[in-house]
């Protein structure tokens, strides 16, 4: 049967066409429902919604032979199908957030969770060991920056340097740092 016939008679409802239809794209709606269901159960139920789906779209002439195959077409619908029910399958599965006023801190709690602090001491010692095996200047462009916040123009004043030396060495201050922290973790990683 050709696809213009399949797809009139399908439009008529005619027995022959459906069985046939149903027979030559089994294999193409079960291989687009493979990518989304592995529950054979799941899948059955599918399968029959996609037929439905696609005969109702066949009935509002949404196929056109000009564009293209009835295949091709029949796998694009398909698939958009598939994954439009898997997109409100997944919006089912959300919980629905509601407030509950006496639930509701007054106010946000800012101090650090425990994770937050242990993560910290753990980067802190790694870092303070680190600043160990620098140089003093770079020690002491760190400790102005980082830990103390003072701006540039106050750290250049300080240790008596120019605005742009106080950037590059700043910034060299950092990339060795960075280095001895490398160093740190792929020693830390070599004895585990």
């Amino acid at each position: 049967m050709e696809e213009l016939d399949l797809v009139e008679g399908l439009r008529e409802r005619r027995e022959s066409a459906v069985a046939t239809f149903l027979e030559r794209y089994r294999s193409l709606f079960y291989h687009c429902i493979g990518h989304f269901e592995t529950d054979h159960a799941l899948r059955e139920d599918l399968y029959q919604d996609l037929v439905l789906y696609v005969m109702e779209r066949l009935d509002r002439d949404r196929f056109d032979a000009g564009k293209g195959s009835l295949g091709t077409w029949l796998y694009r619908v398909a698939w958009c199908r598939c994954v439009d029910l898997k997109r409100k399958e997944g919006a089912r599965r959300r919980p629905r957030l509601t407030t509950v006023g006496d639930l509701i801190p007054e106010r946000q709690d800012d101090r650090p969770s425990p994770l937050e602090e242990a993560g910290d001491s753990e980067v802190g010692g790694f870092v303070r060991e680190a600043m160990g095996y620098l140089e003093p200047e770079e020690r002491t462009l760190l400790d102005l920056r980082f830990v103390d916040g003072e701006p540039l123009a106050f750290i250049s004043d300080r240790l008596s340097i120019s605005l742009e030396q106080t950037k590059y060495r700043l910034r060299r201050a950092t990339v060795s740092l960075r280095k001895v922290l490398l160093n740190q973790f792929a020693t830390l990683e070599a004895r585990e």
